[in-house]
Parts: C-alpha cells; sequence; structure tokens
C-alpha cells in the first residue's frame, strides 16, 4: 500500500516541476515589450499559419517593424483575446 502513495507522490511533484517551468516561461514571455511571431504563436498556443492567416485578415491588432517583419503589442493581444 506504501508503494502506491510513494508512486502516487512522484507523479504529483514531477507535475509541479513542469507547471513551474510553464510559470517561469510566461513570466519570462511578459518581460517584453514587443513580441514577434513565436512569441504570439506560444502565447495564443495556434499555429504561425494561423497567426499570419488572421494578420492578412486584419483580425488582429499588429504592427510592421524593421524590413516589415510583424511585431506585436502584448497588452493588445491580450485584449484582442479577450474580445474574441
Amino acid at each position: 500500500m506504501s508503494e502506491n502513495n510513494i508512486k502516487t507522490d512522484y507523479k504529483i511533484k514531477s507535475t509541479q516541476y513542469s507547471d513551474d517551468r510553464e510559470l517561469i516561461g510566461s513570466l519570462t514571455l511578459f518581460n517584453k515589450l514587443i513580441w514577434g511571431i513565436d512569441e504570439v504563436c506560444k502565447f495564443t498556443k495556434y499555429a504561425k499559419g494561423t497567426i499570419y492567416n488572421l494578420v492578412s485578415k486584419g483580425e488582429v491588432p499588429y504592427r510592421r517593424g524593421r524590413k516589415k517583419k510583424l511585431i506585436f503589442i502584448p497588452s493588445e493581444i491580450i485584449e484582442w483575446l479577450k474580445g474574441e
């Protein structure tokens, strides 16, 4: 019976560790003032193609940076997602 408890405890600790890593990754993401396409994909969990399609339709807030690179403002992306 105690063996089952040990295995369960191990699984819980493993899950907590992965949650902590995700939290740290999210905090690092919000330290940036400008996001690129990769950061938007990571935050929204949309594929790059989906984001590009939304940009071409004008459905997602974006700007053009140097060399016409797509840039996104995190607060605008959050507001856009809330409105969806």
